[in-house]
């Protein structure tokens, strides 16, 4: 651990605590990454603070995830199974790529911990690195971003926190499998990124999509190894602590309702909130607002369960629909308990197994109706792109 602890500095803050007493607050569970006694243990949640913003428009004086850490440490405690570990904020660099390289490198020595981690940034192009330092050691992962914007441009070159995924939306499938954006605005994308998004068969999942079908969107968050969440998904009035306040958005109890999906699910080992913006913020509305997220995301994590073995659980049972097809059926596996449900997919031999993809109840209905659902269609694309590259 000496080695990751050059990388980082601790975080200390005194929480602003809003009515919560300190011994019935989130702070009672926190301890020191820099802690001699500290023992690791697989499931414990690692909070990372990376104030890095000089790659923006707007670069930050004040130190974001401090400025979110004094707030969520003031909220009530939970009833989660391990600890709560501060790992402090990745030191000071004299650039943005070496901070992106520190966060690279701090990664690789954080995942084979299986540990959950909560990143506070700093901005959103973050997420690359995040990415990359997943890259090394685990495959066919999912990315679901949260945002208003999709932030991309035509200069495949610049790598700035508004042009980021260029970086991500080419790469091999073996790698990065899946990217869905989720709670994207029309007027602040073009139909050019549509398009481009749309033709690598990634998943768009506009604002009122997403508002008025939180079934329908919960499989993505289910389905994700990494939840990027940019505070400018929040409508201005909600959150103002940005750097592009909008009038249109989720409301912070939507927000909030996203970050508990994405922490119920046992596949989510990152969480990430980006673009909060301090000096924009006075009253630190937006400060506590994501605290509140980190907060519900933490309460996800507590309600976990094991649902991902279909073998031999009582709980689950199979649903095979006849397509009409010879030979071709639909799997659905549905969890009695949470009424999650999956589909299953054709073997690919770089997995040795067959692929289940989380669900909604809808796409089994579909299916029942003698048609295809969308959601089956597009990763049996995915799949079939996987067999191509075997050859």
């Amino acid at each position: 651990m000496e080695e990751l602890k050059a990388y980082l500095e601790p975080a200390n803050i005194s929480p602003a605590f809003l009515g919560v007493t300190k011994c019935a607050s989130l702070h009672s569970k926190v301890v020191s990454f820099h802690d001699k006694s500290l023992d690791i243990k697989a499931g414990d949640i690692f909070v990372l603070g990376v104030n890095e913003s000089r790659n923006s428009s707007n670069p930050q004086k004040q130190n974001s995830p401090n400025t979110i850490r004094q707030y969520l440490y003031a909220l009530s405690s939970l009833n989660i199974k391990g600890n709560i570990i501060d790992a402090g904020n990745i030191v000071e660099t004299s650039t943005p790529a070496q901070t992106y390289t520190a966060l690279v490198n701090v990664l690789e020595l954080l995942i084979p911990l299986n540990v959950t981690l909560i990143i506070l940034g700093g901005n959103q192009e973050l997420t690359e690195s995040i990415y990359r330092g997943y890259k090394s050691s685990k495959r066919l992962l999912t990315l679901s971003i949260i945002d208003s914007h999709i932030d991309i441009d035509d200069d495949n070159e610049d790598f700035h926190s508004l042009n980021y995924l260029n970086k991500l939306i080419n790469e091999d499938p073996s790698s990065l499998f899946d990217i869905s954006f989720v709670g994207y605005q029309g007027y602040f994308v073009d139909a050019d990124k549509l398009d481009r998004v749309r033709n690598l068969n990634h998943e768009l999942l506009r604002l009122g999509f997403v508002r008025g079908n939180y079934r329908e969107v919960e499989p993505t968050l289910r389905n994700s190894d990494i939840v990027s969440f940019d505070m400018g998904a929040i409508r201005s009035s909600d959150s103002p602590g940005n750097l592009f306040p909008s009038p249109n958005g989720l409301y912070a109890e939507e927000a909030c309702q996203l970050t508990r999906y994405a922490g119920s699910s046992e596949r989510v080992s990152c969480f990430g909130i980006f673009e909060y913006a301090p000096d924009n913020d006075p009253s630190r509305q937006s400060a506590l607002l994501a605290a509140q997220l980190v907060w519900h995301f933490i309460e996800g994590t507590s309600q976990r369960s094991k649902e991902n073995s279909f073998e031999n659980n009582d709980n689950t049972k199979k649903f095979i629909v006849n397509t009409g097809t010879p030979g071709v059926d639909l799997v659905f596996y549905r969890n009695e308990l949470s009424d999650n449900w999956w589909f299953e997919l054709p073997a690919v031999k770089k997995l040795d197994k067959k692929l289940t993809v989380p669900c909604s109840p809808n796409d089994y209905m579909i299916a029942s109706k003698q048609d295809v659902p969308e959601r089956w269609l597009r990763f049996l694309q995915k799949v079939q792109l996987l067999k191509n590259s075997e050859k």
